[in-house]
C-alpha cells in the first residue's frame, strides 16, 4: 500500500510543476496582452496596496496584497500577488478585476479575484510531531467583495476600504516513520486537503 500512495505521489509531483509551469505561461501572455492594451487604448497605469485581516473558522490571521494594472474608464484590470498568513502561510498570485460606480468625488466598487496559492511553510519536523516530514502544495485562490473609495486629490487616488469573503486551498503530504525491527522499512503517508473559508477586512491605497 505504501509503495502506491508513493507512486501515486510522484504523479501528482510531476502534475503540480506542469501546472507551475503553465501557470507562468499564462502570466507571460497576460502580460504581453496588457502592454498591447496600453498602446491601443486611452489606459493609465494604476497601483493598489493592501493590508487587511482575515477571519475563519481557524482564528485570524493577517495578509498582503499588492495589485499592479491598468485603469480604463471606470474598470481597473491588473495582477496580483499576496502575503496570506491563514493557518499556513502562502503567496496567492491572481488576477485581479474592479468596477467602479461613482459617487460624486467618491465611489463604490466591485471587486473579484481569482488565481493560485503557492504554498509558503515548512513543517517542522521532530520529536515533538512523531518526526513527521510533510510537502505542502499549493491550490485554487479566489476572493471577491464590495469597497468604497475615497479620493484624496484631483489625480483620483484614493483610500480603499474592502470586506469580502476569500478562499485558497492546499494540499499536505505526511511522511511518518513506523517503528520496524526487520529493515528495510516503509514509511506511512497520509494525504490532507485544505478548503479555508475566511472573510476578509482590507485598508488599501491606489495611486
Amino acid at each position: 500500500m505504501n509503495l502506491l500512495l508513493q507512486h501515486f505521489y510522484s504523479l501528482y509531483k510531476n502534475k503540480l510543476v506542469f501546472m507551475k509551469k503553465l501557470l507562468f505561461i499564462l502570466i507571460v501572455l497576460m502580460i504581453s496582452k496588457l502592454h498591447t492594451a496600453i498602446a491601443q487604448c486611452n489606459c493609465k497605469f494604476s497601483s493598489q496596496q493592501y493590508v487587511g485581516l482575515l477571519e475563519g473558522e481557524k482564528g485570524s490571521a493577517f495578509q498582503l496584497q499588492t495589485v499592479n494594472g491598468l485603469k480604463y474608464k471606470t474598470w481597473f484590470t491588473g495582477i496580483g500577488v499576496g502575503l496570506d498568513y491563514y493557518t499556513y502561510r502562502s503567496v496567492p498570485l491572481f488576477l485581479s478585476i474592479n468596477k467602479e460606480f461613482l459617487l460624486g468625488r467618491n465611489s463604490i466598487y466591485a471587486l473579484l479575484d481569482g488565481g493560485y496559492n503557492f504554498p509558503w511553510y515548512k513543517r517542522e519536523e521532530g520529536r515533538g510531531n512523531n518526526f513527521i516530514s510533510s510537502d505542502f502544495s499549493g491550490g485554487f485562490y479566489w476572493s471577491g467583495g464590495v469597497g468604497y473609495k475615497i479620493a484624496v486629490n484631483k489625480n483620483r487616488d484614493a483610500v480603499l476600504l474592502n470586506l469580502g469573503y476569500s478562499f485558497k486551498h492546499m494540499q499536505e503530504l505526511q511522511e511518518m516513520p513506523l517503528f520496524c525491527i526487520n529493515p528495510p522499512c516503509e514509511n506511512m503517508f497520509e494525504k490532507y486537503d485544505y478548503k479555508f473559508n475566511r472573510l476578509s477586512l482590507k485598508l488599501g491605497y491606489q495611486f
